[in-house]
């Protein structure tokens, strides 16, 4: 639930006001507040914007999701492979579009970081937790397809493939794929689905590893190795 208002600056132009989280009880059911400025539903929102951000998209994204390619042979290495991977999106015109990609291997060697160009125009960099800005966006050299492509290069039908939540960044890279372990399934909430624990609880609470404390936004490489560390951690102590 957010907390919107909206400030007639002229005619023409309204500024939306808001709060970027959700709320949380503070004492019980007594008291609400956001936890982003800790305050209460009588106070203004802390976040100013222009507009408004949606998640939808058009129905001709449906047919730019691609399989990944089944292996070239018995000998393709990309079939033995394990990589961790996450995505940050930023808010267009049409919905969230992927922004940037980082993969790392095993030995957490990143072996892919792609800032990618949206397919639609930039409405919110979602800097906050995207950690990019508009001249990164506009600056990449990457188009979609072009990030899938590479991508491939990787990862085939039989690689392994490790996410936090990992339905959203197969939906930001537009892909299909089976071979996956999702961490927010393996380090399930106690309340069970469709509740998730956050990637930053289960890190601090599994490895005493503090992470996405960075004011200029969330690290799509930081995450990736963590949800490999996770995994590695799982694998040798259970």
């Amino acid at each position: 639930m957010e907390n919107i208002i909206y400030s007639v600056v002229s005619f023409n132009i309204f500024i939306i006001i808001y709060n970027h989280s959700t709320l949380l009880l503070a004492r019980g059911l007594w008291e609400s507040r956001y936890n982003c400025c800790q305050s209460d539903l009588n106070v203004a929102g802390c976040c100013v914007a222009d507009c408004h951000v949606t998640d939808t998209a058009p129905k001709s994204v449906l047919e730019t999701y691609r399989e990944t390619p089944p292996p070239s042979g018995p000998k393709d290495e990309r079939s033995r492979k394990v990589y961790a991977f996450d995505c940050e999106m930023v808010y267009t015109a049409w919905g969230t579009n992927l922004a940037r990609i980082s993969v790392v291997d095993v030995n957490d060697k990143l072996v892919m970081d792609v800032i990618v160009r949206p397919q639609y125009e930039v409405r919110d960099c979602n800097t906050r937790f995207s950690g990019l800005t508009i001249d990164q966006i506009e600056g990449a050299e990457f188009d979609l397809e072009q990030t899938q492509k590479r991508f491939f290069e990787l990862v085939n039908s039989e690689t392994i493939l490790i996410g936090h939540s990992l339905e959203s960044d197969l939906k930001a890279m537009r892909l299909v794929h089976h071979r996956v372990v999702d961490t927010s399934i393996v380090f399930p909430h106690r309340l069970g689905l469709p509740y998730k624990r956050a990637l930053k609880t289960i890190a601090s609470e599994i490895l005493q590893l503090i992470i996405q404390e960075d004011i200029d936004g969330h690290d799509s490489k930081e995450d990736a190795s963590t949800c490999m560390r996770l995994m590695l951690h799982k694998v040798m102590h259970n």
